[in-house]
């Protein structure tokens, strides 16, 4: 026991000693490199600042998720360890959209100005990311309602009612939660790009793509998650075939989970748009 809480504790710590770490300019230009952005003195302070802040708010809000998340709600009554994982992803995710809410985009000619070419959500996130939101939405909403219409004679367990209210919340929140996701992405990519100079606008967009990436990997992470208390819901059912298969996505949903968040939540992505033709009033 006091070994596991070592290990937990050293890999808390070296956690938070990269996240406070300066970002040196070799990962700038790999993570520009990735972007298909060329660095400028312009761009590059607000490049250098983004990676820094934005590492360090997700990672302060993983580890807010895995220890105070479950602390607070405990003293509320709401907690559950059905949903232990999701407040990791949760936490990912609120770090990643404060580390773009707190980017300040002050216009560098002192006027007012805007794109005249519209930014589309499309062309900052593969189309295959936002199939995938949806897709995991309509599974859970799909299996949530299954779950809540199929025999289980006694064998659910007392402190949860599977096929009840907590299994239906569940699906709606999963709905909700998709639906909350690409809206969010969505005004993340539309917010005012008040730039001229071309350096500026392709920084701002490389920023933005990462931006709806972090949300979309750690977004996806919580659907799995979602979706695999539901696949659980399924698999103590007194349907036989659901017992025989549906552990599987049950037990691997939280690895997945977590390999989504990883992979796609700091995957470089091209902004696919023309460049913005800029005008002032």
């Amino acid at each position: 026991m006091i070994f596991a809480f070592l290990i937990c504790l050293a890999v808390v710590l070296g956690a938070l000693l990269r996240a406070h770490r300066e970002v040196d300019h070799q990962f700038i230009g790999e993570w520009a490199g990735a972007h298909g952005l060329t660095l400028t003195a312009e761009n590059r302070p607000m490049v250098g600042w983004y990676l820094r802040t934005a590492r360090l708010l997700r990672t302060w809000g993983a580890l807010s998720g895995l220890f105070l998340a479950p602390i607070v709600l405990s003293s509320f009554g709401f907690y559950s360890h059905a949903f232990w994982g999701i407040w990791i992803f949760l936490g990912y995710l609120a770090g990643a959209l404060y580390a773009e809410l707190s980017l300040v985009r002050v216009a560098t000619d002192g006027e007012r100005t805007a794109s005249l070419v519209p930014r589309e959500l499309a062309d900052y996130l593969p189309r295959r990311l936002l199939v995938a939101q949806r897709g995991l939405g309509l599974l859970i909403a799909a299996g949530a309602g299954a779950a809540a219409v199929l025999p289980y004679g006694d064998r659910s367990p007392e402190s949860f009612s599977v096929h009840g209210d907590g299994v239906l919340a569940a699906g709606l929140v999963g709905v909700a939660f998709t639906i909350g996701l690409e809206r969010v992405q969505r005004w993340v990519v539309q917010r005012p790009q008040p730039f001229t100079e071309p350096a500026l606008v392709a920084a701002d967009d490389a920023i933005r793509a990462q931006s709806v990436h972090s949300l979309a990997g750690s977004g996806l992470a919580v659907l799995l998650v979602l979706n695999s208390f539901i696949a659980w819901a399924l698999a103590v059912s007194d349907v036989q075939i659901l017992r025989w298969t549906m552990w599987v996505p049950s037990g691997f949903g939280f690895p997945a989970a977590l390999a989504v968040c990883l992979y796609y939540g700091h995957r470089a992505w091209w902004v696919q748009r023309p460049d913005a033709v800029m005008t002032a009033p």
